[in-house]
């Protein structure tokens, strides 16, 4: 096995910012460098996807993500809004 088989992508969740990937842009050219933020799940290997500028969501591939880099003060603010939300659910 090699090293490229072992590392796995990072993983997608609730309220993380995203783009298409490279296979996502093949696959679906009209998306283009467009990003998003993850509503919620779409089936167990996609995600609901609301992109900026667009009044609708849209069910992606899990494959057709990727996590777009944050400035280090949003990030805190999108695990925060996680660990309230996790909580919200657990009263």
């Amino acid at each position: 096995m090699n090293a490229d088989s072992d590392a796995s992508p990072p993983r997608l969740f609730r309220g993380a910012r995203v783009r298409m990937s490279v296979l996502g842009r093949e696959r679906h050219p009209k998306y283009g460098d467009r990003q998003g933020v993850i509503v919620g799940r779409g089936s167990p290997s996609s995600w609901r996807v609301k992109f900026d500028e667009r009044t609708t969501v849209q069910a992606i591939h899990r494959d057709y993500l990727e996590l777009v880099a944050q400035p280090a003060a949003a990030s805190l603010q999108v695990a925060q809004r996680r660990s309230s939300m996790d909580g919200a659910s657990n009263p």
